[in-house]
């Protein structure tokens, strides 16, 4: 104790001592915090690139592979250089592209008719009212050709700038499907019951199927297409002989759509290969001991050589 120095005074630089000694006892907890911190998200980001590697790695090796006379039948390993995937490879074509009910290149498309009958066409084999089918179809060209004149029971600008929050026309081809949900007419009921069977692929052609991998579910693709009763579209794929068809010809030569006259342009959209393969990659990001999955999904094109990548999604899709 200093000679002369009161109690008080003692207590208050006590006081003193312990406030800063609590203050530095907070700035290294905040400190530890931070440093341990910055060590999980970097070890986070270290386990993220490698998850994100090994998917590129397995796309390379997809895309070198295709186009596949046949596509496994499910999901199958993959061991790349940055690690392991879970692949899974599925027809990408065999669904109504959306994009049909317009031709032409981005910034000239114009109305298709054939594409349009053809989407009318599934919503109705899908229990939509003939009349509802007919509007949102048209409206589904409009929303992708660039004219402002409504088609047939359609919807340009105009309608939709009558909704609560306004909106226009994309006048332009879609890049998802879910992008449909915003066309005039187009429910949530609606959506869900199509969705199934609708792709935006990232080109204004008519759908192009393959009927040597469609299953039974795809019926309505194909029944919209070629202007087949639902149970005969069934059939027909059932039909399939175990080495699958030879050409396009044999398919429609088949006793249960023999003499039947089609359109040039519909003969034209079946396919005994895939063009298009949807892929799913599932790679693993080890992190604080634990395994977790990254997902992606995409679309090939597996017409050129090696097959071009078109789309791809991180994440499962939606």
């Amino acid at each position: 104790m200093t000679p002369g120095q009161k109690p008080q005074e003692r207590g208050a630089a006590l006081i003193n001592v312990l406030v800063l000694v609590g203050i530095m006892a907070a700035l290294s907890t905040s400190l530890f915090d931070r440093l341990r911190l910055a060590r999980h998200l970097d070890a986070s980001r270290t386990a993220i690139e490698a998850a994100r590697s090994a998917a590129l790695a397995a796309e390379a090796m997809i895309a070198a592979r295709l186009p596949l006379p046949l596509l496994p039948a499910g999901a199958f390993r993959l061991d790349t250089p940055a690690g392991a995937a879970l692949v899974r490879l599925t027809p990408g074509g065999n669904c109504f592209n959306l994009n049909s009910t317009a031709m032409g290149p981005p910034g000239r498309t114009a109305t298709r008719p054939l594409g349009v009958e053809q989407l009318a066409r599934l919503l109705t084999s899908l229990d939509v009212p003939a009349d509802d089918a007919t509007r949102i179809a048209s409206a589904t060209a409009d929303w992708i050709d660039i004219d402002g004149q409504p088609g047939s029971g359609g919807a340009e600008d105009a309608a939709y700038a009558r909704a609560a929050t306004p909106y226009r026309t994309a006048a332009m081809p879609m890049a998802e499907v879910s992008e449909w949900r915003a066309v005039a007419g187009v429910t949530a009921a609606i959506f869900a019951r199509a969705q199934p069977h609708l792709c935006a692929l990232p080109e204004a052609e008519l759908s192009r199927i393959n009927i040597n991998s469609l299953v039974p579910a795809d019926a309505p693709v194909l029944a919209a297409i070629a202007n087949l009763p639902l149970a005969t579209a069934r059939d027909a794929i059932a039909m399939r002989p175990a080495t699958g068809w030879a050409s396009p010809d044999s398919f429609w030569t088949q006793p249960l759509l023999a003499n039947r006259q089609l359109p040039a342009d519909v003969l034209r959209q079946i396919d005994v290969k895939d063009r298009f393969v949807a892929f799913t990659l599932e790679t693993r990001l080890a992190n604080d001991g634990a395994a977790l999955p990254l997902e992606a999904t995409g679309l090939f094109d597996a017409g050129t050589r090696p097959a071009r990548l078109l789309v791809r999604r991180w994440g499962p899709e939606t």
